[in-house]
């Protein structure tokens, strides 16, 4: 093979690794949930479940899954007067529940941002929400979030709120929510690219496994 060809297809290679391997994911919990569950919450419907999962990542109550460990996944459009609303699918949790959520093959993510609002209009106080960030190398790292307390329903105001997380909420394996009394929506992560180290190996791996035998 000449080796400008070489040079020139792992070039390529490269950089075709390098841009599936990077970006930012954003859950919006709009998609059906895993089996057992209902199917996607219609306007102004509430379910109450025990897991999620969309986009390889699972959602779950911490502890052992069991009736009563769960949360809620709602649906604003104007009906549900005592709930936040921004017109898209969101999950939730009331006295006792809590939530961790981690990729399902193991890899690690780093948090982005969030969309928080305060349970219902019954209970329209500011809340504080926490983050426990488990990081690949053992530590823990510690972040909270307080809501503003302006909450209407299906009202004009803007019940959800983004927060961001800092860039200690990197290399992380999972992340947990232990408290409840919260709303939770379109959570933006990021997946680590590649070092160059490794995209060289994966490309001069594809290229002797391809090259022809000698006769």
């Amino acid at each position: 093979m000449n080796i400008r060809i070489w040079i020139q297809g792992l070039t390529l290679c490269c950089l075709t690794i390098q841009s599936h391997a990077q970006g930012t994911i954003t859950f919006t919990f709009d998609g059906p949930p895993s089996v057992p569950g209902p199917g996607l919450p219609g306007p102004g419907q509430s379910f109450y479940v025990q897991q999620y999962s969309e986009a390889g990542m699972w959602f779950r109550p911490l502890g052992v899954i069991a009736p009563g460990n769960g949360f809620s996944r709602q649906r604003g459009g104007g009906q549900l007067s005592f709930a936040p609303d921004n017109g898209s699918a969101f999950i939730a949790t009331v006295l006792g529940d809590s939530l961790q959520f981690s990729f399902t093959n193991g890899s690690s993510f780093n948090m982005v941002a969030v969309d928080l609002a305060e349970y219902s209009t019954v209970v329209p106080n500011a809340v504080t929400v926490p983050f426990y960030g488990y990081r690949a190398d053992g530590s823990v790292v510690f972040t909270s979030f307080t809501t503003d307390g302006i909450i209407d329903g299906a009202g004009p105001l803007a019940d959800f709120q983004t927060f961001y997380f800092g860039p200690e909420f990197s290399n992380l394996l999972r992340v947990e929510i232990p408290t409840f009394g919260w709303s939770l929506d379109n959570l933006v992560v990021s997946v680590p690219e590649p070092g160059l180290g490794a995209l060289l190996m994966l490309a001069a791996a594809g290229f002797w496994l391809g090259r022809k035998p000698r006769e």
